[in-house]
């Protein structure tokens, strides 16, 4: 047990010794963090090594399939040979696959527990052999928030970026928490670890009604009813703002996503600076947020005062392209 905020909370201590603190791990970036914000797949890659991990990644890496099989336009099979696919190739590498996406870590999940049980197995290793793949069922896969709080103690020694009391509200997201709620570091229902992580690191984490309340991404919600999801990524930013927070920190490049362009779409009003979290300890770190974070990505500016330089910088560069 550890002791956080005056109370004790008991972790999932099989879970936290499973996770990797060193050696080697395969970084399964995902789509949306490669197209969308590429400064979550930079700033991952670049802390794991800054905290002695060997990172692997691969070009053939291929999408995990989660948007397709979620929304039901996949079948498990064919969600299952997609998963396959990019278990051998990290298997080339390491015996440990971390993604930074709550979709991908999910979408690995799903078939690991559940190809004995939905059957088609052996019809997809026969596929993939085709091929010349051969599916690693036994990797062991992790979200990069989880690996980050296991070597906490490595980022509060090698810390350049103080947060000096800055107000942090953090949001965990349903994919990593609902959909395997035993595989959780901690309680599923009250996650604590990235809010240990904040604290820990100098920050003051500010709780909120609708914490625990999703995104209003949920996949294709925001293309099948906008409105609706609009509203619920809203209700969430406002009791944000009203707990005064200075930064709002997730752990999905998709929650990022629905956050960072909400502003755009309705309350200009509601605007937060959003942080993924590997972007988040890249700043702690001392990676440059315009070349490794990739902050001038985001449609919400990112404006606190640990990316005041950033700021310069960026808008330097954007008188200059404007020339």
């Amino acid at each position: 047990m550890i002791k956080f905020r005056g109370r004790y909370i008991i972790q999932a201590e099989d879970k936290l010794a499973k996770i990797p603190e060193k050696g080697s791990i395969f970084l399964y970036r995902g789509c949306i963090s490669k197209s969308k914000y590429p400064g979550i797949e930079v700033s991952t890659q670049k802390t794991l090594r800054l905290l002695g991990f060997k990172v692997y990644t691969s070009q053939d890496e291929a999408c995990c399939g989660g948007l397709a099989y979620f929304s039901g336009f996949m079948p498990f099979k064919s969600f299952t040979t997609l998963i396959g696919w990019n278990l051998s190739i990290a298997k080339k590498y390491a015996e440990n696959l971390v993604t930074p996406c709550n979709g991908c870590y999910a979408s690995f999940y799903h078939v690991l527990k559940d190809i004995d049980k939905k059957g088609g197995k052996v019809e997809v290793e026969k596929v993939l052999h085709k091929v010349g793949v051969k599916p690693a069922w036994d990797i062991k896969v992790f979200h990069v928030a989880e690996v980050f709080y296991k070597v906490k103690e490595k980022i509060i020694k090698l810390q350049k970026v103080k947060l000096n009391g800055l107000k942090v509200a953090c949001h965990y997201g349903c994919h990593y928490l609902k959909t395997f709620p035993e595989e959780v570091l901690g309680s599923a229902e009250n996650p604590t670890f990235m809010d240990e992580l904040v604290e820990l690191l100098g920050g003051k984490v500010v709780n909120y009604e609708e914490k625990h309340i999703c995104c209003g991404g949920d996949f294709f919600q925001p293309e099948y009813t906008p409105e609706v999801s609009l509203k619920i990524t809203e209700a969430k930013l406002r009791n944000i703002r009203e707990a005064e927070a200075d930064l709002l920190l997730v752990p999905c490049p998709m929650c990022l996503s629905v956050f960072d362009e909400a502003p755009k779409k309705g309350d200009k009003n509601l605007g937060l600076p959003v942080l993924h979290i590997s972007e988040f300890i890249g700043l702690i770190l001392g990676l440059d947020p315009l070349k490794d974070l990739g902050l001038q990505a985001h449609l919400t500016p990112v404006n606190i005062p640990q990316t005041e330089d950033y700021l310069k910088k960026f808008k330097s560069l954007r008188r200059t392209l404007h020339q």
